[in-house]
């Protein structure tokens, strides 16, 4: 079953801010993520170029024991690209 575990603001250097939420499957073992800004457009993860100054974005949920390291995983994929985290918060532990 899909559960958004928490979500991200997130900023780019002109300060647009971006909704960046964190959805995990722990049955099937897969995260996914979804980025809007505050109208509701949906846009590309690829924008955010993680990966390119430090680690990518996490695709499974195996490799972290508990929701709570999978969103510091995240925190610094996305503060490795273009974006920056102005704001976290973990709905579920």
């Amino acid at each position: 079953m899909r559960q958004l575990i928490g979500k991200f603001e997130v900023a780019d250097s002109y300060g647009n801010h971006k909704t960046l939420k964190v959805f995990t499957n722990r049955q099937v073992g897969t995260v996914d993520f979804s980025l809007t800004n505050s109208g509701g457009t949906s846009f590309s993860i690829g924008n955010m170029q993680c990966g390119w100054r430090g680690p990518q974005l996490p695709d499974n949920t195996y490799e972290y024991p508990t929701n709570k390291v999978l969103m510091k995983a995240v925190k610094e994929a996305v503060n490795g690209g273009v974006c920056y985290v102005v704001e976290e918060k973990l709905f579920i532990q």
